[in-house]
């Protein structure tokens, strides 16, 4: 009976179809599994080799046993692999997720922030019949906003800074910027100067640096300019053994100037010598350009740096004539070459004009490119703006102050000059002014200068160029307004214009820092904190304004002067007596003492 029911409670489970695994070599392989009285029973090998003869089993079980133990382990090793591939995926999602999370945090931060300050206004329902005076009224005052500039041109704040030390008051300096620095070289006071001084624009702190090398001669009436970009730098010309320097862009350049005025010889000599100045290392290196082509010496000239070179046009000759010609000096050649144009409106020539480099990128103006290249699209505004200055007409033995303005463009083939159709009301006439470029607001601001034919000949206005619309606007300003002036210098930086210097009818200008603001909603800030009802500057302006006309001889410190009036031999006794005359401390003026 036992066994009767040991039989009938055999259950048959499916079979296993092993053909898939590789591990044997069978075709098929069937494992019957049979359950007795609750417990499982497993067939042996033997009986599955004689129930399938075609499996061949392996005579030695541990040689099987370790087939099964190394496939299990790779199965093993594979799996960890995936594992670990799929954990990686994870934690870089992961930290996706926490960057999308963090920035998505800042957004609600900033919109919170600025729904503090947004007004919240009742929404009014209005009926219908009301609806024509509410555009009505929105028409007019659409009409009353209407500028004829945009807001940011309006005007501009001064301030002046006091230091501890300043350099000794001066005119015809020039100044050239790199990054948060100011350079200046030069300059004629009580003599004629030499020096390079340093202007450091976050600590407002002047300092004179030490000179190496080939020291240039005490000069005014000079160029000095910042090279700005890197290139490769030929300090001699000889096409045999040419001399190649690269440098990285931190270095000045000078170019022509005038010494002292010669009373022996009476004739102003004037240089015309190529110096370069690594701010770095504080030394001077004269260049040496080939000799056929060098520009006849000259002061009072217009210069810019464009592609990769120095372009000066006019100036002054020592006997008082006017040039009318453009030399263009390449670094990379150490060569001068003249440059010819179309459609020059100076024909009689030009001095005391101002020269500004307008292009994207001025350094590609000049290379030649091949005919596959793509070639760069210059823009209808680019170009070198050229305004102010005079020409003298030898025959009538007058001068003609100007306020032309034109363009000269060298993208063209011909390089032509280009007279475009201005609106607004220009500046007038005028000489030995700044012309600085503000390339955030694409403007050119105009500051100072004189016009010997009027009363009051020096200036003190300050204009702006819209360069994109072609349109001149006077700008009120703000602040410590500056004194009239002329031949100072000026240095652009971000949305400021530093300005140092020069010289008027009671004498020279205090050589302090006067800075002017062009940023809008800068300038509202220092307006409200400036106080208007302030009368202190005022009445100092109008007490120097009344003193004499300065101890300076306007015979010898003329710029622009046609034939210089002759000199009276002195003796030396009369010198020393003139000299402690013009040192005595009543003479000097208030800002001097």
């Amino acid at each position: 009976m036992i066994e009767r029911n040991r039989v009938s409670s055999q259950q048959k489970l499916p079979t296993l179809d092993l053909s898939s695994t590789n591990r044997g070599t069978a075709d098929k392989l069937k494992v019957n599994i049979t359950i007795q009285s609750g417990d499982a029973q497993f067939i042996s090998f033997r009986s599955l080799n004689e129930q399938n003869p075609k499996f061949p089993l392996p005579h030695n079980s541990v040689d099987s046993s370790s087939n099964l133990n190394s496939s299990i382990q790779n199965d093993l090793s594979q799996n960890k692999k995936i594992v670990q591939l799929l954990g990686n995926t994870l934690y870089r999602q992961k930290f996706e997720y926490q960057e999308v999370q963090e920035t998505l945090i800042k957004k609600m931060r900033t919109m919170t922030r600025m729904q503090k300050y947004v007004k919240r206004i009742p929404h009014k329902v209005e009926s219908f019949q009301n609806i024509e005076k509410i555009t009505q009224a929105t028409q007019q005052q659409q009409v009353k906003k209407k500028v004829s500039f945009p807001m940011f041109y309006n005007g501009a704040f001064f301030t002046k800074l006091q230091h501890t030390w300043i350099p000794t008051v001066r005119e015809n300096t020039m100044a050239a910027d790199y990054q948060k620095r100011i350079y200046m070289f030069g300059g004629i006071g009580s003599e004629v100067f030499g020096d390079m001084i340093e202007y450091e624009i976050q600590f407002g702190k002047f300092r004179e640096l030490k000179q190496k090398g080939d020291i240039p001669l005490n000069r005014y009436g000079h160029c000095l300019h910042c090279l700005g970009y890197p290139m490769l730098l030929s300090t001699q010309f000889s096409y045999d053994n040419q001399q190649q320097n690269p440098i990285n862009g931190r270095q000045l350049i000078i170019y022509g100037g005038e010494m002292q005025f010669n009373s022996a010889l009476k004739i102003r000599e004037n240089l015309s010598d190529t110096r370069i100045y690594d701010i770095e290392t504080e030394t001077w290196q004269l260049l040496k350009p080939n000799i056929e082509c060098i520009p006849e010496s000259r002061r009072s000239f217009g210069s810019c740096i464009i592609g990769r070179g120095l372009l000066i046009m006019g100036g002054i000759r020592s006997r008082f004539t006017v040039f009318n010609d453009l030399h263009y000096l390449n670094l990379s050649l150490c060569k001068w070459t003249p440059l010819e144009t179309q459609k020059n409106p100076f024909i009689k020539g030009l001095a005391f004009q101002q020269l500004v480099c307008v292009y994207n990128k001025p350094q590609f103006i000049f290379e030649k490119r091949e005919t596959r290249s793509k070639q760069l699209k210059n823009q209808d505004y680019e170009g070198v703006y050229c305004f102010g200055g005079c020409f003298i007409d030898e025959n009538k033995n007058t001068q003609y102050y100007s306020n032309f303005l034109a363009i000269l463009k060298f993208d063209q083939p011909f390089n032509n000059w280009v007279i475009p159709e201005i609106t607004g009301k220009p500046p007038l006439p005028r000489i030995q002014h700044t012309a600085s470029y503000i390339q955030d607001m694409n403007i050119i601001v105009i500051f100072g200068g004189r016009d010997d034919q009027k009363i009051n000949p020096y200036f003190n206005d300050l204009f702006a160029f819209k360069i994109l619309d072609r349109e001149w606007i006077q700008l009120d300003i703000f602040g410590s307004i500056p004194r009239p002036r002329a031949a100072h210098t000026a240095a652009a930086y971000r949305s400021q214009i530093l300005y140092f210097g020069g010289v008027n009818l009671n004498g020279y200008v205090e050589f302090s820092v006067n800075i002017a603001e062009f940023n809008q909603n800068q300038i509202r800030q220092l307006a409200a904190e400036y106080r208007p009802n302030d009368q202190r500057h005022d009445q100092e302006l109008e007490k120097e304004e009344q003193q004499p006309q300065s101890i300076i001889n306007k015979q010898y410190f003329s710029l622009h002067q046609i034939t210089p009036a002759p000199l009276k031999k002195l003796t030396k006794a009369e010198e020393l007596d003139l000299q402690i005359k013009q040192l005595s401390f009543q003479n000097f003026p208030k800002h001097l003492k």
